[in-house]
This record gives structure tokens, sequence and C-alpha cells, in this order.
């Protein structure tokens, strides 16, 4: 094997795995993201804030769509019960 086609190979090894790690920490990023939007949620639940309120500033603030913060209310309501 030519000292080239052997660093193709390494080259293309370690893009893999850079890739692998890449979804990794962007998947916990997200499964944090989530849990973190939630426990907001269910903060301004706990405050007694609106609904109506809280899915605005779920909108504004995390540029979720009305029915993705909805989604979290409803989540948020969810995690207040545990």
């Amino acid at each position: 094997m030519s000292s080239g086609m052997g660093r193709e190979l390494l080259d293309g090894i370690q893009s893999g795995a850079q890739e692998m790690v890449k979804e990794r920490i962007d998947g916990e990023v997200s499964r944090i993201q989530i849990m973190d939007i939630t426990r907001a949620a269910a903060a301004l639940l706990d405050a007694n804030v609106e609904e109506e309120t809280i899915e605005r500033l779920l909108c504004k603030y995390w540029d979720l769509r009305p029915s993705e913060a909805h989604r979290f209310i409803h989540e948020g309501e969810e995690e207040r019960k545990i």
C-alpha cells in the first residue's frame, strides 16, 4: 500500500470518528436544551405565569414555534407533578 493510500485511509477514519463525536455532542446538547426549556416552563407555571405569556416567552427566547412551546408547557406541567 502506498503512503498516499494509507494517508487517505487514515484521513477517512479520522473524519468518520470526528463526525461520530460531533453527532454525540450535538445529541447531548439537544437533550440538555430540551431539559432546560422544560424546566423553564415548569418554573414559569409554578410562578403562576399565564400559559399565553409562557408560550410567547418560549417562542421569543428559544426560537420555538407555538406548537413546540405548547408541548414544552405540557411537559413542564408533567414535571411539576414529579
